[in-house]
């Protein structure tokens, strides 16, 4: 039997979402995204492919895929054999973060998934029955309610964490990517897109650097990365203005400018549209102070 479970919750002292063994079409599968939580996918079964930080990856049992915070990514299910997997997000706030080996950290796994960009790993039989039995156990814990439910939940995800890097650590000299999803010129596009992200990067700047047409630029490029353009580039532009409002003291506008925005307003607008508040709000609220 699949069964969803979702905790949806506003209280900061919680940020907390679990949904589990859901199994998705094309069509149900959320539009690309960016979020300020961490995201764990475990796939139980199906296949497809995943679009995590410019990067395409296959989806097939036993992967477990690692999102850090603001990284654009989006999964695409096969149609006929649909991904069904669970699904973890969660503020690094409540990860435990005394460090007692300085080897190891629960926001390690994450940090180094960034640094290596690369997101997904390909558990072993007997991890794969680890994680399913942890997951199951968050879901027990969820639905009964019970006293204490919210900290067992988040002990058994620091167990899991731990258990990823662990088979990641054993692992890791295997890592080797051989998705071939989509043409080369793609991923060619991508890399000059990241180059570039300060210049307007139009749509006929990308499709004569591609060497292709316009129309079949725009049609390829949505098929294969799941977004149009115009959505790409704003949340390309969104993450790298984050990036700056919180760990440079450079004004607004010329943050705006550095991130090829169009105008002050556009940058604005855009920021605002996918953050929900301004981006001088967004760095009172999140910049940590210099000591």
């Amino acid at each position: 039997m699949k069964s969803v479970q979702k905790i949806s919750n506003n209280n900061l002292l919680f940020p907390f979402s679990f949904i589990y063994q859901d199994t998705k079409s094309p069509q149900k599968e959320l539009p690309d995204h960016i979020h300020d939580y961490y995201e764990i996918v475990y796939v139980y079964s199906g296949k497809g492919t995943f679009f995590i930080d410019d990067i395409f990856y296959d989806m097939k049992q036993g992967d477990v895929f690692l999102i850090p915070n603001n990284i654009i990514h989006r999964a695409m299910p096969d149609k006929e054999e649909p991904v069904t997997s669970t699904i973890i997000f969660f503020s690094p706030t409540l990860l435990y973060n005394v460090l007692l080996d300085d080897s190891f950290s629960y926001l390690n796994l994450f940090e180094m998934a960034a640094k290596i960009k690369h997101y997904k790993i390909s558990l072993q039989l007997e991890h794969q029955k680890k994680i399913e039995q942890q997951l199951l156990n968050i879901f027990q814990e969820t639905i009964k309610n019970e006293l204490g439910s919210r900290h067992a939940s988040m002990l058994i995800v620091h167990q899991l964490i731990l258990e990823l890097y662990r088979a990641h650590m054993d692992n890791k000299q295997h890592i080797v990517e051989s998705n071939t999803y989509g043409p080369d010129w793609i991923k060619e596009i991508l890399v000059y897109i990241n180059n570039n992200l300060s210049h307007p990067l139009t749509l006929t700047e990308l499709a004569n650097e591609a060497l292709v047409s316009a129309s079949h630029f725009s049609r390829v490029f949505k098929q294969t990365t799941g977004m149009g353009l115009t959505i790409y580039l704003n949340h390309k532009r969104v993450i790298k203005a984050k990036e700056l409002l919180l760990k440079t003291n450079q004004k607004v506008s010329f943050i705006a400018e550095m991130c090829g925005f169009e105008s002050i307003t556009h940058f604005h607008r855009i920021f605002k549209k996918y953050m929900e508040m301004t981006p001088a709000t967004y760095r009172k609220e999140n910049k940590i102070p210099y000591s």
